[in-house]
């Protein structure tokens, strides 16, 4: 299948019941002179280009294994992957933008794989790369003057471009500009939930799914600014040569964004959106409240998200006011607040991963759906109950999901590895089924209601919450986190 993008013909893959397009190039290389800038259109090429293999990734920590070894890192990063329908019949088809996730500082669109969405639900499925971590959140406005004012968000600004690629191109690959839904899960879910504050995004997309993520990774230029001059420290540079920035190779950045605080793939981090006025507004849910035309959203998260990471991470393995401070900066205090209250009614453990969990996602998620409902856009909340050995923790719900689509309606999955925390057992066949309606419903009309899930109303002023478990039912008495009236949505720190 060969198609005509506005840079030239792309030539993709034949697959079963769809054809799938890797690397296309959504904007120019970001590097060279382009570091630290705002995206620029892709150059237009000559002839077909042949695009049978995933583009290179944004330059990041490499990993042990999967994917990310197997793929070459550039700066030149910015392409994107396209799986549509084979059969294009009966019109346009919906549009899902996958945005991955990796606290903003790892991960590729390639990780994910959008053949069933295509090949069974009849959606065009697109997931992109942006750039990450110093590369694409480092704040440099103060250091490096009025030509870098962008470059805390340059990474939001490069999903934006591949928005505005898919605006322009999408029809060509039979899929409708009009529907566009972006989805996310964790940094992905941040990045989804951050678009909602830019007036650059405003008509890009038309429906959203945040999965365990809203805008609390956003951080003030206060912080961002910490971070630049303890990036600088790592690299042995001073204000004064900052501009060695431009120069240095992206593995010295790579090697020094890595040593610089909590910058891991969970919670709040040391990269990610700035609210710098420019590109995001400073006060993000009196934006969100005063705005009008926001799409339709559907949003949630885990039970036990926070369990996943206390087993991995030795830091977690027991409550510290220090560990605290480290992934919350001014808000540790109130954090830490709250897990001595749960720890009256219930064990330190569970009292750990409720604060951990309210904390790092569901206080965030609460007050972004609260703030997108009183702008008068339609909300639908969830809350994940179900889950596996660890119960519903972090990134459960596409394990669900994931499992329902490559189940198809053929089976289920029938021998689950039990040690494997993301286990989706056979028991689990109807929720996963019901979830894969729900969201494929709301990626088609932006309603999630199926009739495989009870009636879901709008979250609204009596805070309606679909509870996804074997027994999935819709609650308005489910209680308010401990310190969900403190604003957490920007990320402060000394």
């Amino acid at each position: 299948m060969i198609v005509q993008t506005l840079s030239g013909k792309v030539e993709g893959l034949k697959m079963e019941g769809a054809y799938l397009f890797r690397g296309i190039p959504y904007a120019s290389s970001a590097g060279g002179s382009r570091r630290f800038k705002p995206p620029t259109p892709p150059l237009p090429w000559e002839g077909v280009k042949r695009c049978d293999r995933f583009g290179a990734i944004a330059p990041q920590n490499p990993a042990q294994e999967g994917i990310l070894s197997e793929l070459a890192q550039s700066e030149d990063c910015l392409n994107l992957n396209v799986w549509t329908p084979e059969d294009l019949s009966n019109g346009p088809k919906p549009v899902m933008v996958y945005i991955h996730g990796g606290g903003f500082v790892g991960g590729t669109g390639a990780e994910c794989d959008g053949l069933r969405y295509a090949s069974e639900e009849g959606i065009v499925f697109v997931s992109i790369n942006y750039r990450l971590g110093a590369l694409g959140f480092l704040n440099l406005r103060e250091l490096l003057g009025e030509e870098y004012a962008t470059s805390g968000n340059n990474g939001m600004l490069d999903i934006v471009a591949a928005l505005q690629w898919v605006q322009h191109n999408i029809a060509a690959f039979g899929g409708d500009p009009s529907r566009v839904t972006v989805i996310g899960n964790s940094a992905g879910a941040k990045c989804v939930a951050s678009l909602y504050l830019m007036p650059k995004a405003h008509g890009l997309f038309h429906r959203a799914i945040v999965q365990s993520g809203a805008t609390q990774a956003v951080r003030d230029p206060q912080t961002a600014d910490v971070t630049t001059r303890r990036v600088l420290e790592k690299l042995g540079l001073s204000p004064a040569n900052s501009r060695r920035l431009l120069e240095l190779p992206a593995e010295k950045l790579i090697e020094a964004q890595s040593a610089v605080g909590f910058d891991t793939s969970h919670g709040l981090h040391m990269f990610g959106p700035v609210a710098d006025g420019l590109v995001i507004p400073r006060d993000l849910l009196a934006a969100l409240k005063h705005s009008q035309g926001l799409p339709p959203l559907l949003i949630g998260f885990n039970e036990e998200e926070a369990a996943i990471f206390i087993q991995n991470d030795p830091r977690l393995q027991s409550p510290h006011l220090e560990v605290l401070e480290g992934f919350f900066g001014k808000n540790a205090d109130a954090v830490w607040n709250a897990y001595q209250h749960y720890s009256k009614s219930m064990s330190p453990d569970v009292a750990w991963t409720r604060t951990l969990t309210e904390h790092l996602y569901g206080i965030g998620a609460i007050q972004f759906a609260e703030a997108v409902s009183f702008s008068g856009a339609p909300v639908w909340m969830y809350r994940l109950r179900c889950g596996g050995r660890l119960g519903a923790i972090h990134g459960y719900e596409g394990s669900l999901i994931q499992a329902a689509l490559a189940a198809g309606d053929s089976g289920f999955m029938t021998t689950p590895s039990f040690d494997d925390p993301y286990a989706v057992t056979p028991e689990m066949k109807e929720l996963a089924r019901g979830m894969r309606a729900a969201w494929s419903a709301f990626i088609r009309s932006g309603n999630p209601n199926t009739e495989l899930l009870p009636a879901w109303p709008v979250y609204g002023e009596e805070h309606a919450t679909m509870v996804l478990d074997l027994a999935s039912s819709v609650r308005r008495d489910l209680p308010v986190p401990v310190g969900a009236l403190v604003p957490h949505q920007v990320w402060r720190m000394d």
